[in-house]
């Protein structure tokens, strides 16, 4: 006999893995099949079935099961998350949009890419880039190795430009300090930006 929806989460709710375990199975094909009809993509299906069931197992203690299932709760989270999912790509979608469109020039990237490759920095490179925080990486990211400018990347970033200016002169010291340890070349990320050369 099949267990209950209400003993298996009282189960996994005390610690049963092998009870998540079974709730998962009895319903990730319900999830993905809603998940898919909202998305029209098997991977966005799939990150949101992994999503539903995190956050079944966050929201734990507040999981209600209704008429004896646990399918309308995960479907009204599938819900949930695929339209939080919708916007986040409208908004990435609007802040790619904002972008200027690079001025035509010849593209440098695979010299850049060989050369980089090539030499024994790469690895102290990459931590240190690592290293800075997730809004001064963003900053280096778009101002110094995507070269926009200062404007162009407040934009984007939804900022205003003297924070954009702050987090870059932060970045560029972390960075300098950083590679010094490593015996870098100090100049690899002190260029200018445009607005700054002005």
């Amino acid at each position: 006999m099949q267990d209950s929806d209400a003993a298996l989460w009282l189960a996994a709710s005390s610690g049963t893995e092998r009870a998540f375990v079974t709730i998962f199975d009895r319903y990730r094909s319900r999830i993905f099949s809603a998940a898919f009809r909202r998305t029209n993509k098997v991977s966005d299906a799939e990150e949101v079935v992994a999503i539903v069931f995190l956050e079944a197992w966050k929201l734990r203690k507040r999981v209600r099961i209704v008429d004896g299932s646990l399918l309308p709760w995960l479907l009204a989270v599938t819900a949930n998350v695929t339209s939080n999912l919708s916007r986040s790509q409208r908004r990435y979608e609007r802040m790619i949009a904002r972008l200027p469109l690079p001025p035509e020039q010849e593209d440098h990237t695979s010299l850049v890419d060989e050369r980089l490759d090539s030499l024994p920095y790469r690895k102290a490179i990459d931590e240190a880039l690592k290293a800075l925080s997730a809004g001064d990486r963003a900053v280096v990211e778009l101002c110094l190795i995507e070269e926009l400018p200062l404007a162009a990347a407040a934009a984007a970033l939804d900022l205003p430009i003297g924070t954009v200016k702050s987090r870059l002169h932060r970045a560029r010291k972390q960075l300098q300090t950083r590679l010094a340890v490593a015996e870098l070349p100090d100049n690899l990320f002190t260029m200018n930006t445009a607005e700054e050369v002005a």
